[in-house]
C-alpha cells in the first residue's frame, strides 16, 4: 500500500503557513494510516526555519526532506502567490532513510560522500534509489553528485533537484528533519517493494554555429573560440541584449538563451545556466564545463516546450508499465518557466491529464535538475523538466 497527499500553505505566517499545508496534506491520509515520509517545497519570501517548523511539528515523527524554491507546483496548479507545498506519503510496503551532507562549499564532493555514506550505514546496504535535493550555488553540484555515484555506483537511480531562492542566486536552503540548512545535500533513500521511475528532457534547440571551449576551468568558462565566454550572447543578440549579463547575477536573458554543450558519448546536447558574469565576459555555472567541449546558443518555444512535457510525462507511463503512479514529483527548471510564463499551468494541467487529476502530484522550479540513468554521463541538468513517479 502507498497513499500520497498533497497540501498548499499560503498564509502570511510562516510558521502558520507550514502547518497549513501540512494538515491538508494529512487529511487526505487515512487516520489509520502512520505518514513516513513529507517532501516540502517552499517560497524563501518565508523564514525557512519557522516555515520547516511549522510541518515538521504537525507531523513531528514523519521523515521530511525538501528545499526552498522559485515557483511552487501542486495539484491545485501554479502557486501565483508565495506558498508551501507538502507532499504526505503512508506506506506498509516501502523503507525511508533519510541522510544529508554539509559544506558544499569546501568540498562538494565529500559532501556528497557524506550523504551516500549515512545512507548505505542506515539502510544496511538495502537502498535501491534516492531523490535528492542540493545547493548549487556554493559549490559545483556536479562534483556533488560525483560524491554521491561514487560511493553508491554508477548504475544507482538518483533523482532530484537544486534549491533555488525565487532567482535572487544569493543563497538557498535545503530542509532536513525540522531544520532549514545552507550548502547541503539533503534527501532519502528508498527500499522496499516499490517502482520509482524519472525521466527528464528539455526541448530547447540549438541556434546559430557551434564554439568550441577554448579555455576553462572548473565550474568557470572563460574563452570560446578565444573570445570572451559572453560574446556568444553578444554576437547573436546584439550589444544591447548583452550587456544586460554584466551586473553580476544570471538575468532572464541567460535564462531564456541556455548554453547547450554536446555530449559525444550518447549524442544529445547538456544545458547550462550560467549564475555568474563578470565584467571580462567570464561565466560561472553550477557544473565543470570541460576543456574542448562543443557549445551552442539554445532557444524554444511554448509549443516545442508543452510538446516536450507530453513526451515526458508519456515515457513515465510507459516505463511504469501499467501501474497507476501512487505520487507524482515534477522538478522543473526557471528557464522553462520564463519560457513557458503564463502557460505554465497549461503544463501542470498537461501532466495531470496524463496521469489523471485523482493522482497526487507537488514539485517546484529548480536551478537544476538530477536524473541519474545508467545511460547517463551527467546526473545534472539546466534548462530541463523531470517527471519523477512513484507506484506499488
Amino acid at each position: 500500500m502507498i497513499i500520497s497527499s498533497v497540501g498548499v500553505g499560503t498564509d502570511k505566517d510562516s510558521y502558520k503557513a507550514g502547518r497549513e499545508a501540512c494538515t491538508q496534506a494529512m487529511s487526505g491520509i487515512p487516520a489509520d494510516q502512520k505518514i513516513n515520509l513529507l517532501i516540502v517545497f517552499g517560497s524563501t519570501s518565508y523564514d525557512q526555519d519557522r516555515l520547516v517548523a511549522g510541518v515538521s511539528e504537525t507531523i513531528p515523527d514523519a521523515l521530511l526532506i525538501g528545499c526552498s524554491s522559485a515557483g511552487e507546483i501542486s495539484s491545485q496548479g501554479f502557486s501565483t502567490e508565495k506558498s508551501v507545498v507538502v507532499m504526505a506519503i503512508a506506506t506498509d510496503q516501502m523503507r525511508f532513510w533519510g541522510s544529508m551532507g554539509n559544506h558544499i562549499l569546501w568540498n562538494p564532493q565529500q559532501a556528497g560522500d557524506d550523504y551516500a555514506n549515512t545512507l548505505q550505514y542506515e539502510s544496511h546496504g538495502y537502498v535501491t534509489s534516492s531523490l535528492v535535493f542540493v545547493d548549487v550555488l556554493s559549490g559545483g553540484g556536479d562534483k556533488t553528485l560525483l560524491g554521491v555515484t561514487t560511493k553508491l555506483g554508477d548504475d544507482f537511480p538518483l533523482f532530484g533537484g537544486a534549491a533555488t531562492d525565487d532567482l535572487l542566486f544569493f543563497e538557498t536552503y535545503q530542509y532536513y528533519q525540522g531544520k532549514a540548512y545552507k550548502g547541503s545535500i539533503v534527501g532519502v533513500g528508498i527500499s522496499g517493494d516499490y517502482l520509482a521511475v524519472g525521466v527528464s528532457g528539455h526541448g530547447f534547440l540549438p541556434i546559430g554555429m557551434s564554439r568550441k571551449v577554448t579555455k576553462s576551468e572548473g565550474t568557470t568558462l572563460f574563452e570560446l573560440d578565444e573570445k570572451p565566454a559572453s560574446s556568444i550572447y553578444k554576437d547573436y543578440l546584439g550589444e544591447e541584449y548583452s550587456g544586460q549579463l554584466h551586473d553580476g547575477l544570471l538575468p532572464s536573458l541567460a535564462i531564456s538563451y541556455p548554453l547547450g554543450i554536446y555530449s559525444q558519448q550518447n549524442n544529445n546536447v547538456v544545458l547550462r545556466n550560467p549564475i555568474f558574469v563578470d565584467q571580462k565576459g567570464s561565466m560561472t555555472f553550477t557544473a565543470e564545463i570541460p576543456p574542448g567541449s562543443e557549445i551552442r546558443l539554445m532557444i524554444s518555444d511554448i509549443e516545442q516546450g508543452l510538446e516536450t512535457t507530453k513526451t515526458i510525462a508519456e515515457e513515465v507511463l510507459a516505463k511504469l508499465g501499467g501501474r497507476q503512479p501512487k505520487a507524482v514529483v515534477v522538478i522543473n527548471s526557471i528557464s522553462r518557466k520564463k519560457m513557458l510564463g503564463p502557460h505554465v499551468d497549461e503544463e501542470i494541467e498537461l501532466i495531470q491529464r496524463i496521469f489523471g487529476r485523482d493522482v497526487p502530484l507537488i514539485g517546484f522550479y529548480s536551478y537544476a535538475q538530477i536524473d541519474k540513468q545508467p545511460s547517463e554521463e551527467t546526473p545534472l541538468h539546466n534548462g530541463s523538466l523531470l517527471i519523477w513517479a512513484l507506484a506499488e
